[in-house]
């Protein structure tokens, strides 16, 4: 998970989704998160909706038209991120491979969770 020795100041969270209140008050959190940074970006806000059936086997959360569908396991701060990656990319009309974008999705969720000191 972390190595506690090189983050010795790091505030960790730890979060039972599978406390049905727990997992409303999270999905919140990261709405207010998506509403956030639309605003910083200037652009249209990404909705947030935990819903398995929308999300195809073997993955945890999928991006399709302004919406970011996650299954109740993949519910996380760097799946969120990700997801608002593609977000960013579909509303700025970027033009990027499919690879390219995971790469560049997986890069940009990495950096923000560095750069506020959250530990996934």
């Amino acid at each position: 998970m972390y190595n506690r020795l090189a983050y010795p100041n790091a505030l960790i969270i730890i979060i039972d989704v599978s406390n049905q209140k727990t997992l409303i008050m999270f999905i919140v959190l990261l709405r207010e998160s998506a509403r956030a940074l639309s605003r910083y970006y200037g652009i249209r806000r990404m909705k947030i909706v935990v819903d398995g059936r929308r999300v195809s086997n073997y993955a945890e959360a999928c991006y399709d038209e302004y919406v970011a569908y996650f299954t109740k396991r993949g519910l996380d701060k760097g799946n969120a991120l990700h997801e608002y990656f593609h977000h960013l990319v579909y509303v700025n009309e970027l033009d990027l491979t499919e690879s390219k974008e995971e790469r560049e999705a997986n890069r940009y969720a990495k950096i923000v969770l560095n750069s506020s000191n959250c530990i996934d």
